[in-house]
């Protein structure tokens, strides 16, 4: 199985995962940051889970990596101002947008 990264606009690089059986991709898909990684896996039944993973110190990895934090989360709802909406606007039908924000935790 190979992937291919490809431009998707001014300074975005990307790959598309198409969740086609018929041509079979990896189950999981990571990108990996300084402090942490990113995860999408398939299910069985085509749906995506997107894993979003800071190292810590207390999670039994390498204590000698760099860790991270979550700083910021934002949810994006169509037709309802960002300042509007809060965590358990997480169910509402029209979210289309969920935003974190991680960095470098230097407070461990």
């Amino acid at each position: 199985m190979v992937l291919k990264v490809k431009k998707m606009g001014d300074a975005v690089m990307g790959v598309e995962l198409k969740g086609n059986p018929k041509n079979p991709e990896p189950i999981h898909f990571r990108v990996v940051l300084p402090f942490g990684n990113i995860d999408i896996t398939r299910t069985t039944k085509g749906e995506y889970w997107v894993h979003t993973i800071v190292n810590r110190i207390d999670d039994g990895w390498d204590p000698f990596r760099t860790f991270g934090k979550f700083d910021d989360a934002r949810l994006d709802i169509i037709g309802k101002h960002s300042s509007k909406v809060n965590k358990g606007d997480f169910n509402h039908p029209k979210l289309n947008h969920v935003a974190l924000k991680l960095s470098n935790d230097t407070n461990r």
